[in-house]
């Protein structure tokens, strides 16, 4: 017990310094705060829990103490809740005796939708307590991308270009790009730390196939929905437009796993991966057509249509 003490509060204490990082406003610091999640998520997959519970309350009440209440729910809403709650979801398991080693362990496309809902929750958190109105949302966007952009005693008019129009757009799509941003975020540091406990031997479910994992039906009729309620406007609009996003990312990766599943064992599967994802990574629009991909497999399963003599997948790989 007193083990899960000490590593409960030294992960919160990384995770809180991660975190705090922010506020040196350095390039350095942003992918460091993205990455605080992932002592936490260590600390939970490799030894427990409870562990992870206590790492978010050491890192949240560090915050709190260091910079006052708002880091405080800041950090539990956006990073070290999503942090315990992923790695708690990631060792859930029932018992089945047809499953593998008698178990069925969460899903691995039940955890790629909780990230996204995790991201959700938090953008939509932010965006409500920034303002109450859209007005005030925007305005204070504008405000930020001013002074950012012209800087003190510099004109916002340039030849040729519409500042304030921009600033328009960046308050549109900053709430989506931000939880695109943490869903990525969560998944990758869940990855990690499942890797880090795996080196280490200390990870208690089975290591699953990832091209081999699916979303629920369910998801499609949730994306139309969210969907239909971003074309409502104001903050609600906005903060479905970021579950939207989040649900296109998910299907994005169910996508990628398609492309991983049925390259295997093509002799260019290395260099067909490779493009795609380099390609996806500098351009951008290969997530789209990815996102479609995995849409369409939802309905129409090509892994299983291409797949010959390999049999279903384990319940642990969905």
């Amino acid at each position: 017990m007193m083990l899960l003490v000490l590593i409960g509060l030294a992960a919160g204490s990384a995770s809180a310094l991660l975190a705090a990082g922010a506020a040196a406003g350095t390039l350095l610091a942003v992918p460091l705060f993205y990455l605080s999640p992932l002592p936490v998520m260590i600390a939970g997959i490799a030894f427990s829990p409870l562990a992870a519970a206590l790492a978010a309350i050491t890192g949240g009440a560090g915050l709190w103490l260091a910079f006052g209440g708002t880091f405080l729910a800041t950090y539990l809403v956006g990073l070290g809740g999503p942090a315990f709650g992923l790695s708690y979801a990631a060792l859930m398991a029932r018992s089945d005796p047809a499953a593998r080693d008698g178990l069925v362990w969460f899903p691995v496309g039940g955890l790629v939708l909780l990230a996204a809902g995790f991201a959700t929750v938090s953008v939509t958190v932010a965006l409500f307590g920034m303002a109450q109105d859209y007005e005030a949302y925007h305005a204070a966007v504008t405000a930020a991308f001013q002074a950012l952009v012209a800087g003190p005693g510099l004109p916002m008019e340039t030849e040729g270009r519409d500042p304030l129009a921009m600033a328009s757009l960046i308050a549109h799509v900053l709430p989506a790009m931000a939880a695109a941003m943490a869903m990525v975020s969560y998944l990758a540091c869940l990855y990690l730390a499942a890797r880090a406990a795996r080196v280490s031997g200390r990870l208690a479910r089975p290591w699953p196939n990832l091209a081999a994992f699916r979303l629920p039906p369910v998801t499609s009729l949730v994306l139309a929905v969210v969907l239909a309620l971003s074309m409502a406007g104001g903050l609600s609009g906005l903060a479905a437009s970021a579950g939207a996003v989040t649900l296109a990312g998910a299907y994005a990766l169910a996508g990628f796993a398609v492309v991983h599943a049925v390259t295997e064992g093509h002799p260019a599967r290395t260099l067909i991966l490779g493009a795609l994802w380099v390609t996806s990574a500098m351009l951008g629009w290969p997530v789209l057509a990815m996102a479609i991909l995995g849409f369409v497999d939802g309905m129409l399963d090509f892994r299983a249509r291409i797949a010959t003599g390999k049999g279903p997948p384990a319940a642990n790989d969905r």
